[in-house]
Protein backbone atom coordinates (compact mmCIF):
# COMPACT_ATOMS: atom_id res chain seq x y z
CA UNK A 1 0.00 0.00 0.00
CA UNK A 2 1.48 3.23 -0.65
CA UNK A 3 1.06 5.84 1.94
CA UNK A 4 1.43 9.78 1.37
CA UNK A 5 2.01 12.67 3.87
CA UNK A 6 0.71 15.23 0.45
CA UNK A 7 -0.77 15.08 -2.51
CA UNK A 8 0.92 13.76 -5.22
CA UNK A 9 1.27 15.78 -8.40
CA UNK A 10 -0.05 15.35 -11.70
CA UNK A 11 2.66 16.92 -14.34
CA UNK A 12 0.53 16.18 -17.90
CA UNK A 13 2.56 16.43 -20.40
CA UNK A 14 0.17 15.63 -23.39
CA UNK A 15 0.98 19.04 -25.08
CA UNK A 16 4.75 18.36 -25.13
CA UNK A 17 5.89 14.94 -25.07
CA UNK A 18 2.56 13.13 -26.30
CA UNK A 19 2.97 15.82 -29.17
CA UNK A 20 6.23 14.41 -29.82
CA UNK A 21 4.96 10.84 -31.33
CA UNK A 22 5.72 10.82 -34.70
CA UNK A 23 2.92 12.04 -37.32
CA UNK A 24 1.34 14.35 -34.09
CA UNK A 25 0.72 17.42 -34.14
CA UNK A 26 -2.13 19.81 -32.30
CA UNK A 27 -3.52 22.84 -33.49
CA UNK A 28 -3.40 25.79 -31.14
CA UNK A 29 -7.06 26.05 -30.16
CA UNK A 30 -6.34 22.14 -29.47
CA UNK A 31 -3.76 22.52 -27.20
CA UNK A 32 -6.22 25.51 -25.15
CA UNK A 33 -9.23 23.18 -25.28
CA UNK A 34 -6.98 20.23 -23.93
CA UNK A 35 -5.09 22.61 -21.27
CA UNK A 36 -8.64 23.38 -19.91
CA UNK A 37 -10.06 19.84 -19.68
CA UNK A 38 -6.35 19.12 -18.22
CA UNK A 39 -6.91 21.65 -15.59
CA UNK A 40 -10.56 20.72 -14.79
CA UNK A 41 -9.70 17.35 -14.22
CA UNK A 42 -7.39 17.89 -11.77
CA UNK A 43 -3.69 17.98 -13.17
CA UNK A 44 -1.86 19.90 -11.48
CA UNK A 45 0.58 21.47 -14.22
CA UNK A 46 0.77 21.17 -17.64
CA UNK A 47 4.30 21.01 -19.34
CA UNK A 48 4.92 22.96 -22.61
CA UNK A 49 8.31 23.66 -24.81
CA UNK A 50 7.88 27.18 -26.22
CA UNK A 51 11.41 27.01 -27.73
CA UNK A 52 9.88 24.55 -30.20
CA UNK A 53 8.69 27.22 -32.68
CA UNK A 54 7.20 31.04 -32.07
CA UNK A 55 3.82 30.02 -32.06
CA UNK A 56 4.33 27.71 -29.76
CA UNK A 57 5.97 30.36 -27.36
CA UNK A 58 2.69 32.69 -28.48
CA UNK A 59 0.99 29.72 -27.29
CA UNK A 60 2.47 28.86 -23.82
CA UNK A 61 2.38 32.64 -23.38
CA UNK A 62 -1.46 32.83 -24.26
CA UNK A 63 -1.80 28.98 -21.69
CA UNK A 64 0.09 30.80 -18.86
CA UNK A 65 -2.11 34.02 -18.93
CA UNK A 66 -5.32 32.38 -18.90
CA UNK A 67 -5.96 31.90 -15.22
CA UNK A 68 -6.08 27.82 -15.43
CA UNK A 69 -6.30 26.15 -12.30
CA UNK A 70 -3.20 23.58 -13.08
CA UNK A 71 0.61 25.31 -13.39
CA UNK A 72 2.08 25.88 -16.80
CA UNK A 73 5.34 24.47 -16.84
CA UNK A 74 8.16 24.87 -19.51
CA UNK A 75 11.00 22.40 -20.96
CA UNK A 76 14.00 24.58 -21.95
CA UNK A 77 17.29 23.18 -23.04
CA UNK A 78 20.32 24.43 -21.19
CA UNK A 79 21.04 27.62 -23.47
CA UNK A 80 20.58 31.25 -23.11
CA UNK A 81 18.47 32.12 -25.67
CA UNK A 82 15.76 28.95 -25.32
CA UNK A 83 15.85 30.35 -21.64
CA UNK A 84 15.27 33.64 -22.03
CA UNK A 85 12.64 32.96 -24.71
CA UNK A 86 10.97 30.54 -21.85
CA UNK A 87 11.44 33.08 -19.30
CA UNK A 88 9.38 36.03 -21.36
CA UNK A 89 6.41 33.32 -21.94
CA UNK A 90 4.80 34.16 -17.96
CA UNK A 91 5.00 30.79 -17.18
CA UNK A 92 5.27 29.81 -13.40
CA UNK A 93 7.29 26.60 -13.54
CA UNK A 94 10.57 26.45 -15.93
CA UNK A 95 11.80 22.85 -16.41
CA UNK A 96 15.75 22.24 -17.47
CA UNK A 97 17.42 19.45 -18.56
CA UNK A 98 20.45 17.10 -19.86
CA UNK A 99 20.99 13.64 -19.94
CA UNK A 100 22.98 12.11 -17.39
CA UNK A 101 23.91 8.60 -18.82
CA UNK A 102 27.69 7.54 -20.02
CA UNK A 103 26.62 6.67 -23.13
CA UNK A 104 24.47 9.78 -24.21
CA UNK A 105 27.12 12.24 -22.73
CA UNK A 106 30.13 10.43 -25.17
CA UNK A 107 27.94 9.81 -28.31
CA UNK A 108 24.88 12.59 -28.27
CA UNK A 109 26.57 15.77 -26.44
CA UNK A 110 29.63 14.86 -26.51
CA UNK A 111 31.34 16.36 -23.30
CA UNK A 112 32.56 15.04 -20.21
CA UNK A 113 30.60 14.52 -17.07
CA UNK A 114 31.89 17.38 -15.44
CA UNK A 115 31.40 19.74 -18.23
CA UNK A 116 27.86 18.19 -18.19
CA UNK A 117 27.00 19.99 -14.59
CA UNK A 118 28.93 22.80 -15.17
CA UNK A 119 26.30 23.79 -17.98
CA UNK A 120 23.83 22.99 -15.44
CA UNK A 121 24.86 25.20 -12.58
CA UNK A 122 24.93 28.08 -14.95
CA UNK A 123 21.87 27.41 -16.91
CA UNK A 124 20.33 27.16 -13.22
CA UNK A 125 22.19 30.56 -12.35
CA UNK A 126 20.35 32.38 -15.32
CA UNK A 127 17.36 31.15 -14.97
CA UNK A 128 17.19 31.64 -10.91
CA UNK A 129 15.55 35.09 -9.80
CA UNK A 130 12.87 35.22 -11.78
CA UNK A 131 10.09 34.52 -9.89
CA UNK A 132 9.30 30.71 -10.83
CA UNK A 133 9.54 27.67 -9.76
CA UNK A 134 12.61 25.91 -11.56
CA UNK A 135 12.32 21.93 -11.77
CA UNK A 136 15.42 19.43 -13.83
CA UNK A 137 14.98 16.74 -15.98
CA UNK A 138 17.17 14.14 -16.34
CA UNK A 139 17.64 12.23 -19.98
CA UNK A 140 18.24 8.66 -19.46
CA UNK A 141 18.72 8.57 -15.86
CA UNK A 142 18.15 5.15 -15.57
CA UNK A 143 21.25 4.24 -17.56
CA UNK A 144 23.09 6.70 -15.94
CA UNK A 145 25.66 5.90 -13.21
CA UNK A 146 23.97 6.36 -9.88
CA UNK A 147 26.65 8.09 -7.94
CA UNK A 148 27.01 11.22 -10.91
CA UNK A 149 23.29 10.83 -10.91
CA UNK A 150 23.02 11.42 -7.06
CA UNK A 151 26.32 14.01 -6.84
CA UNK A 152 24.42 16.07 -9.61
CA UNK A 153 21.50 15.99 -7.56
CA UNK A 154 22.79 16.76 -4.48
CA UNK A 155 25.15 19.98 -6.69
CA UNK A 156 21.52 21.25 -7.85
CA UNK A 157 19.50 20.72 -5.05
CA UNK A 158 19.37 23.60 -2.85
CA UNK A 159 18.04 25.65 -6.41
CA UNK A 160 15.62 22.86 -7.21
CA UNK A 161 12.02 22.11 -6.32
CA UNK A 162 11.27 18.50 -8.73
CA UNK A 163 13.52 16.51 -9.96
CA UNK A 164 12.68 14.25 -12.87
CA UNK A 165 15.07 11.05 -13.90
CA UNK A 166 13.80 10.01 -16.84
CA UNK A 167 13.41 5.97 -17.76
CA UNK A 168 13.60 7.39 -20.91
CA UNK A 169 13.81 3.96 -23.00
CA UNK A 170 11.27 2.50 -20.24
CA UNK A 171 13.76 0.04 -19.54
CA UNK A 172 13.43 -0.45 -16.21
CA UNK A 173 10.97 -3.33 -14.25
CA UNK A 174 8.57 -2.13 -11.59
CA UNK A 175 11.32 -3.75 -9.26
CA UNK A 176 14.34 -1.88 -10.69
CA UNK A 177 12.21 1.43 -10.94
CA UNK A 178 11.42 0.40 -6.51
CA UNK A 179 15.37 -0.09 -6.05
CA UNK A 180 16.50 3.19 -8.16
CA UNK A 181 13.81 6.33 -6.39
CA UNK A 182 14.14 4.25 -2.86
CA UNK A 183 17.91 5.03 -3.58
CA UNK A 184 18.00 8.07 -4.47
CA UNK A 185 15.11 9.34 -1.88
CA UNK A 186 17.85 8.24 0.10
CA UNK A 187 20.81 9.84 -0.79
CA UNK A 188 19.39 13.00 -1.64
CA UNK A 189 16.79 15.22 0.33
CA UNK A 190 14.93 16.36 -2.82
CA UNK A 191 11.32 16.40 -4.56
CA UNK A 192 11.37 13.54 -7.02
CA UNK A 193 8.72 13.43 -10.28
CA UNK A 194 8.53 10.28 -12.36
CA UNK A 195 8.71 10.51 -15.96
CA UNK A 196 8.25 6.86 -17.23
CA UNK A 197 8.14 5.63 -20.82
CA UNK A 198 6.68 2.57 -22.32
CA UNK A 199 8.77 0.45 -24.37
CA UNK A 200 8.50 -2.70 -22.96
CA UNK A 201 4.88 -1.92 -21.62
CA UNK A 202 5.58 -1.30 -18.04
CA UNK A 203 4.95 2.50 -17.62
CA UNK A 204 2.35 2.09 -15.25
CA UNK A 205 3.74 -0.57 -12.88
CA UNK A 206 6.78 1.22 -12.74
CA UNK A 207 5.35 4.70 -11.70
CA UNK A 208 3.52 2.92 -9.05
CA UNK A 209 6.61 1.22 -7.92
CA UNK A 210 8.38 4.33 -7.99
CA UNK A 211 5.73 6.50 -5.58
CA UNK A 212 5.76 3.40 -3.35
CA UNK A 213 9.52 3.71 -3.08
CA UNK A 214 8.88 7.44 -2.09
CA UNK A 215 8.75 9.62 -5.30
CA UNK A 216 6.69 12.57 -4.71
CA UNK A 217 4.56 12.76 -8.20
CA UNK A 218 4.36 11.29 -11.61
CA UNK A 219 4.58 12.72 -15.13
CA UNK A 220 2.59 11.01 -17.73
CA UNK A 221 -0.45 11.51 -21.00
CA UNK A 222 -3.56 11.12 -21.40
CA UNK A 223 -4.07 7.96 -23.54
CA UNK A 224 0.08 7.13 -22.70
CA UNK A 225 0.78 8.89 -26.25
CA UNK A 226 4.39 10.08 -26.90
CA UNK A 227 7.85 9.22 -28.32
CA UNK A 228 8.10 5.53 -29.86
CA UNK A 229 5.88 3.43 -27.43
CA UNK A 230 4.84 6.35 -25.79
CA UNK A 231 4.27 7.00 -21.91
CA UNK A 232 2.39 6.63 -18.56
CA UNK A 233 -1.05 6.84 -19.30
CA UNK A 234 -2.17 9.67 -16.46
CA UNK A 235 -6.05 7.58 -16.88
CA UNK A 236 -4.27 4.46 -15.54
CA UNK A 237 -1.98 5.88 -12.72
CA UNK A 238 -4.60 7.66 -11.47
CA UNK A 239 -7.46 4.68 -11.40
CA UNK A 240 -4.86 2.37 -10.30
CA UNK A 241 -4.09 4.44 -7.52
CA UNK A 242 -7.31 5.12 -5.61
CA UNK A 243 -9.03 1.33 -6.80
CA UNK A 244 -5.59 -0.73 -5.90
CA UNK A 245 -4.23 1.53 -3.50
CA UNK A 246 -6.88 3.42 -1.92
CA UNK A 247 -5.48 7.01 -2.54
CA UNK A 248 -7.98 9.47 -4.12
CA UNK A 249 -6.17 12.29 -6.15
CA UNK A 250 -8.86 14.40 -5.94
CA UNK A 251 -9.05 14.55 -9.84
CA UNK A 252 -12.71 14.08 -11.88
CA UNK A 253 -12.32 11.20 -13.15
CA UNK A 254 -16.02 11.15 -15.26
CA UNK A 255 -14.05 13.80 -17.24
CA UNK A 256 -11.54 10.91 -18.62
CA UNK A 257 -13.03 9.14 -20.93
CA UNK A 258 -14.42 13.02 -22.79
CA UNK A 259 -10.40 14.35 -22.37
CA UNK A 260 -8.83 10.90 -23.65
CA UNK A 261 -11.48 11.32 -26.64
CA UNK A 262 -10.64 14.25 -27.37
CA UNK A 263 -6.62 13.75 -27.72
CA UNK A 264 -7.79 10.94 -29.79
CA UNK A 265 -9.56 13.00 -31.78
CA UNK A 266 -6.80 15.85 -32.52
CA UNK A 267 -3.53 13.70 -32.51
CA UNK A 268 -5.25 11.26 -34.86
CA UNK A 269 -3.81 8.39 -32.51
CA UNK A 270 -6.87 5.94 -32.25
CA UNK A 271 -6.94 4.49 -28.67
CA UNK A 272 -7.19 0.64 -28.95
CA UNK A 273 -10.29 -1.13 -27.72
CA UNK A 274 -8.61 -2.86 -25.25
CA UNK A 275 -7.27 0.20 -23.96
CA UNK A 276 -7.04 -0.36 -20.31
CA UNK A 277 -10.01 2.18 -18.14
CA UNK A 278 -11.09 4.78 -21.49
CA UNK A 279 -11.17 1.64 -24.28
CA UNK A 280 -14.21 0.91 -26.19
CA UNK A 281 -14.31 -2.77 -24.84
CA UNK A 282 -13.65 -2.13 -21.09
CA UNK A 283 -17.22 -2.20 -19.61
CA UNK A 284 -18.36 -5.12 -22.69
CA UNK A 285 -19.22 -7.90 -22.28
CA UNK A 286 -20.23 -11.23 -24.50
CA UNK A 287 -19.06 -14.42 -23.14
CA UNK A 288 -22.16 -16.00 -21.49
CA UNK A 289 -20.20 -16.71 -17.98
CA UNK A 290 -19.07 -12.73 -17.47
CA UNK A 291 -22.49 -11.29 -18.95
CA UNK A 292 -24.35 -13.95 -16.33
CA UNK A 293 -21.61 -12.73 -13.66
CA UNK A 294 -22.19 -9.17 -14.71
CA UNK A 295 -26.18 -9.58 -14.00
CA UNK A 296 -26.10 -10.85 -11.13
CA UNK A 297 -23.51 -8.74 -9.62
CA UNK A 298 -21.61 -6.27 -11.69
CA UNK A 299 -18.10 -6.36 -9.65
CA UNK A 300 -18.39 -10.27 -10.44
CA UNK A 301 -16.26 -9.15 -13.86
CA UNK A 302 -16.08 -4.85 -12.81
CA UNK A 303 -13.62 -3.33 -10.83
CA UNK A 304 -15.78 0.10 -10.65
CA UNK A 305 -18.68 1.13 -12.62
CA UNK A 306 -18.42 2.56 -15.68
CA UNK A 307 -20.07 5.97 -15.35
CA UNK A 308 -17.11 6.40 -13.17
CA UNK A 309 -14.95 7.10 -15.66
CA UNK A 310 -17.19 8.01 -18.55
CA UNK A 311 -17.82 4.88 -19.88
CA UNK A 312 -20.90 2.88 -20.57
CA UNK A 313 -21.69 -0.61 -19.71
CA UNK A 314 -23.07 -2.57 -22.96
CA UNK A 315 -23.95 -6.94 -23.50
CA UNK A 316 -22.94 -8.07 -26.88
CA UNK A 317 -24.17 -11.31 -28.11
CA UNK A 318 -21.92 -13.83 -30.48
CA UNK A 319 -20.27 -16.82 -30.83
CA UNK A 320 -19.55 -17.07 -26.75
CA UNK A 321 -22.99 -16.05 -25.52
CA UNK A 322 -25.35 -17.70 -23.31
CA UNK A 323 -29.06 -17.96 -22.83
CA UNK A 324 -29.14 -15.73 -19.44
CA UNK A 325 -27.66 -12.38 -21.20
CA UNK A 326 -30.28 -13.23 -23.59
CA UNK A 327 -33.36 -13.87 -21.10
CA UNK A 328 -31.66 -10.58 -19.56
CA UNK A 329 -32.28 -8.01 -22.45
CA UNK A 330 -35.66 -10.07 -23.41
CA UNK A 331 -37.39 -9.96 -20.22
CA UNK A 332 -40.00 -7.72 -21.59
CA UNK A 333 -40.53 -9.98 -24.08
CA UNK A 334 -41.20 -13.07 -21.84
CA UNK A 335 -39.67 -15.01 -24.14
CA UNK A 336 -40.08 -19.00 -24.13
CA UNK A 337 -37.21 -21.34 -23.41
CA UNK A 338 -37.76 -22.79 -26.87
CA UNK A 339 -37.48 -19.42 -28.24
CA UNK A 340 -34.20 -18.68 -26.44
CA UNK A 341 -32.69 -21.75 -27.55
CA UNK A 342 -33.62 -21.15 -30.89
CA UNK A 343 -32.27 -17.65 -31.03
CA UNK A 344 -28.77 -18.37 -29.48
CA UNK A 345 -28.20 -21.07 -32.23
CA UNK A 346 -28.97 -18.59 -34.61
CA UNK A 347 -26.88 -15.92 -32.63
CA UNK A 348 -23.91 -18.15 -32.78
CA UNK A 349 -24.27 -18.99 -36.08
CA UNK A 350 -24.50 -15.01 -37.09
CA UNK A 351 -21.24 -14.39 -35.23
CA UNK A 352 -19.33 -17.57 -36.36
CA UNK A 353 -20.27 -16.54 -40.12
CA UNK A 354 -19.55 -12.84 -39.65
CA UNK A 355 -16.94 -12.73 -37.30
CA UNK A 356 -18.76 -9.82 -35.41
CA UNK A 357 -21.04 -9.86 -32.55
CA UNK A 358 -24.57 -8.50 -32.33
CA UNK A 359 -25.86 -5.16 -30.54
CA UNK A 360 -28.65 -5.68 -28.29
CA UNK A 361 -31.29 -3.88 -30.80
CA UNK A 362 -29.79 -6.24 -33.11
CA UNK A 363 -30.91 -9.65 -31.00
CA UNK A 364 -34.33 -7.91 -30.23
CA UNK A 365 -35.13 -7.73 -34.08
CA UNK A 366 -33.87 -11.61 -34.72
CA UNK A 367 -35.64 -11.95 -31.93
CA UNK A 368 -38.84 -11.08 -33.68
CA UNK A 369 -38.22 -13.06 -36.75
CA UNK A 370 -37.08 -16.44 -34.57
CA UNK A 371 -40.42 -15.73 -32.23
CA UNK A 372 -42.47 -15.78 -35.14
CA UNK A 373 -40.82 -19.44 -36.40
CA UNK A 374 -41.08 -21.03 -33.61
CA UNK A 375 -44.94 -20.40 -33.49
CA UNK A 376 -45.68 -20.89 -36.89
CA UNK A 377 -44.20 -24.28 -36.05
CA UNK A 378 -46.16 -24.63 -33.08
CA UNK A 379 -49.06 -23.92 -35.05
CA UNK A 380 -48.49 -26.72 -37.92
Amino acid sequence: MIKFKHKIKIFDTTLRDGEQMPGVVFKPEEKVELAIKSSEFGCDVIKTMPSVSDSEASLVKKLSNMGLKAEISAMCMMKKEHIEKTLNCDVQRIMLFTSVSDLHLEHKLRISREENLQRALEALDLAKGHGVKIDFGFEDATRADMNYLIYFINKLSKDVEYFFPADTLGCLTPSQTYDFIKKLKEECKCLICLHCHNDFGLATANVLAGLSAGADSFSGTFTGIGERAGNSPIEEVCIALKYLHGIDLGVKFDKLKEICSLVEKYSGVSIQKHKPIVGKNVFVHESGIHVNGVIKHTRTYENFDPEIVGQKRKFLFGKHSGSSGLRFILKDFNPSEEEIKKLLKSVKNFSEHNKKSLSESDVCELFKTVSGSVSNEKVT
